[in-house]
């Protein structure tokens, strides 16, 4: 006699024969990843702390030689320092409140160095074969004015210049076992700034940009001028700070004297005349050659 199914025998062996099917698509390596918002996931780690370092200096040719310094010297210093770390309640706090001064006509080495929450240096994170196509700092000026505080409609050219020195290996300076990144890879974690006005204060606006879609490149595969960046690449921005800058002299030259210069220095720091001239001597009283500061 031949055994009959029921219907309820026909469902049970459906339900077997679609749950073996399920059990070896979950077995499978090909199923699709979910996608990564770069948004929120980078590929890099979040900064903690940010520090700017700044050198005054002068060229030999196109290379940045920072000045000799004299730890004597106590107004008219040849490195100044400003850090920005993140505080508990999520706010950046900026390490002063005092600008960082320039002299017209000089040259100052910049050196930005991020850290994370261990206090451990980040900076090989945006420089790798991965994110270095994708990162890149820009230098703006914004709220031009006058030291007595009057608004000035200057642009960022009128003001300064800036000179990319990123090197391979970052962490290295040229002649001490650096090599210049190539000039259509620009960084900005190393450059120096010519100032070309004086008398003025401006925010100097630092943004590291995170190109999500394509690179950092135009359509004609070349860098973007620091001052200028496309709207394309200003949507995630890893950075955008404002260091308060200060011109309060000038380089003596022409018309613009050392004794103006002196003078001028005084008047910054509420000094007399006499130590101002001894602070500016002493600042000179270290050989050229100490320096192994090079850009």
């Amino acid at each position: 006699m031949k055994k009959k199914f029921s219907f309820n025998h026909l469902v049970m062996v459906l339900i077997f024969i679609v749950s073996v099917i399920n059990v070896q698509s979950c077995n499978r390596d090909d199923s699709p990843l979910a996608p990564t918002d770069e948004t929120t996931d980078k590929g890099h780690e979040e900064w903690a702390k940010v520090t700017f370092k700044f050198t005054k200096g002068h060229l030999h040719g196109a290379n940045f030689h920072g000045d000799p310094i004299n730890p004597k010297t106590k107004y008219f210093k040849s490195v100044q320092e400003i850090s920005y770390e993140i505080n508990e309640k999520g706010d950046v706090v900026p390490s002063t409140q005092e600008p960082i001064r320039f002299i017209q006509g000089n040259e100052y080495g910049l050196e930005i160095t991020y850290y994370n929450k261990k206090g451990e240096v980040v900076n090989q994170e945006f420089v790798s074969e991965k994110m270095a196509p994708i990162h890149q700092h820009f230098f703006m000026a914004k709220n031009t004015k006058s030291l007595q505080g009057n608004p000035l409609n200057l642009q960022t050219l009128d003001l300064f210049n800036y000179t990319y020195r990123d090197t391979v290996p970052w962490d290295k300076m040229i002649r001490y076992g650096g090599e210049l990144r190539d000039a259509k890879d620009p960084i900005g974690l190393k450059g120096y700034f010519h100032i070309k006005e004086k008398y003025i204060n401006f925010d100097l606006n630092v943004v590291l940009i995170h190109v999500i879609k394509g690179s950092k490149l135009d359509d004609e595969g070349n860098p973007y001028p620091f001052h200028n960046p496309s709207k394309r690449i200003l949507g995630v921005q890893d950075l955008n700070l404002n260091i308060p800058i200060r011109v309060y002299a000038a380089h003596p030259e022409g018309d613009y004297e050392i004794d103006d210069l002196i003078k001028d220095i005084a008047k910054e720091f509420n000094i007399s005349y006499e130590e101002a001239e001894k602070d500016w001597d002493e600042s000179f009283d270290a050989p050229h050659d100490s320096s192994k500061y090079w850009l």
